[in-house]
């Protein structure tokens, strides 16, 4: 198996070149199915740099997801906190709020 970069021949089977470590096999993100280049899976035809910012984005939101449900959590704890000293009108003000939306 030649190397795309350098032009040196490597044994057969081998990932990475042995001179300049290009990576001579791509295991397709999707399917699993490895192949000789990259770009896009010739087995089911999924896009690599696609999918990869694909799984960036859906990560993104799902930490962005995570911190508003802990916001959520500790604006009702604090209210919680507050009901000794405002007898409750503020933790029926914030779940009045919660209604409205």
């Amino acid at each position: 198996m030649q190397c795309p970069k350098c032009r040196r021949e490597n044994p057969e089977g081998t990932e990475f070149c042995i001179r300049c470590h290009t990576p001579l096999r791509f295991a397709c993100p999707a399917c699993g199915h490895v192949q000789d280049h990259g770009g896009k899976c010739d087995q089911c035809g999924v896009d690599f740099a696609k999918y990869a910012a694909m799984l960036v984005f859906q990560a993104k939101e799902g930490a962005q997801e995570k911190r508003r449900r802990a916001r959520e959590k500790a604006s009702l704890a604090r209210q919680i906190l507050l009901l000794p000293l405002t007898g409750g009108l503020s933790l029926l003000r914030y779940v009045l709020s919660r209604f409205r939306e």
